[in-house]
């Protein structure tokens, strides 16, 4: 599988127009296997420095990052922490009106009824529940809250100020206790907690723009002493941070830096049989195309557990696999795990296309993209 797997990913990147990318295996027994390819800046040859040559190198994984957000919500409940089905509005401050009938549950499997039609990024001192009461008539659906699927990033932002109110934690501390470090992941939301020499091996994020390649992360006069770095460079301090507000910052939703190593080390932990484990991959909706229940984006989201993606019965992903996958910012990839082989994978392709341009639902997998999968 994994010759096969390589053959593939170098075939990709040269053939596909794609700047570089990565796989990594996870065998049963837990030997890893990585294989990187490409070039890292796209004005350079592939040689010397330029040459993506170090599957420990991290990079911006996107909406993978909810597979882990989950996890720690998945993890607080099964120590009771946390109650799944408690109301978001009576969990954060603010006005208890804005998000009538929407539970934590709801946020994990995306059928909250919320919508990303007002973005989902903003500027401190507003927190998330301030910014869908500021943006009401976008953001608040006409779907009941509990009665649609529809992928939305705002519902992960939610999700971490709800973590964070439950435990008076930051979140960065919570995704390192109970995800990060179980996994054996040395990578970060935003670099949080990531010592400034580690983040010097990094794969800053260019996306191809009809005549060429334009960067979207990690640029080299970043703030990189500060305590967290957001993909434009800004560098913010946890010393004026104020718990649920500021949120964002870490970005739940799509922060998380890791190597393509440390995604199949998250992939692992995502399949594995802890009682947390188990409440993440039981299925929380699943389309129904007789009654249609969501938006399916063409049987990619066909069965969904909280924040993780399943394949059981797609015909073109025949797995059956878990896991969750990202596009964004030139990025895209996905950690998946096997339930019957019990392989664990990460991958990922860089100077993509924006696939969703014109798009109302994200959509994940070009065909470069899924014909990896096929093979897992």
């Amino acid at each position: 599988m994994f010759e096969r797997l390589k053959e593939r990913l170098e075939g990709a990147v040269s053939e596909g127009g794609f700047l570089g990318g990565g796989i990594c295996l996870i065998d049963r027994d837990g030997r890893e296997q990585a294989h990187v390819t490409g070039r890292i800046h796209p004005d350079r040859p592939a040689t010397g420095s330029n040459a993506l040559a170090d599957p420990g190198m991290r990079l911006r994984m996107a909406s993978i990052s909810k597979a882990a957000t989950a996890r720690v919500a998945c993890a607080l409940a099964v120590c009771g922490m946390l109650d799944l089905d408690s109301e978001v509005a009576g969990l954060l401050e603010g006005d208890p009106g804005t998000l009538p009938g929407v539970t934590v549950r709801m946020l994990l499997n995306h059928t909250s009824g919320l919508t990303d039609a007002a973005g989902y990024i903003f500027e401190r001192p507003l927190s998330p529940m301030a910014f869908v009461a500021a943006n009401a008539g976008a953001v608040v659906s006409a779907n009941a809250p509990g009665s649609w699927f529809r992928y939305c990033n705002l519902n992960y932002v939610l999700l971490g100020a709800v973590l964070e109110a439950v435990t008076r934690r930051r979140f960065d501390t919570l995704a390192r206790e109970f995800v990060l470090a179980p996994a054996g992941i040395g990578g970060g939301f935003n670099w949080a907690g990531v010592p400034a020499a580690e983040r010097a091996r990094r794969v800053p994020l260019y996306q191809w723009r009809g005549a060429g390649f334009e960067p979207q992360t990690e640029p080299e006069a970043a703030d990189w002493s500060a305590d967290i770095v957001w993909g434009d460079g800004r560098g913010f301090s946890f010393a004026d941070y104020v718990l649920q507000r500021d949120t964002l910052l870490i970005s739940p939703h799509a922060g998380l830096r890791m190597s393509v190593i440390e995604a199949a080390r998250l992939a692992r932990l995502l399949g594995d049989d802890s009682p947390a484990g188990a409440l993440q991959r039981a299925t929380g909706w699943k389309f129904t195309p007789e009654a249609p229940n969501g938006n399916d984006c063409d049987g990619h989201f066909g069965e969904f557990g909280l924040g993780l993606t399943i394949y059981r019965s797609e015909k073109r992903i025949p797995g059956p696999l878990i896991g969750h996958a990202g596009h964004a910012l030139g990025f895209t990839g996905g950690v998946w795990f096997n339930e019957d082989t019990g392989v664990s994978a990460g991958l990922f392709l860089t100077g993509s296309a924006d696939l969703t341009d014109g798009l109302e639902d994200e959509v994940f997998y070009g065909p470069e993209e899924l014909s990896l999968l096929q093979v897992l």
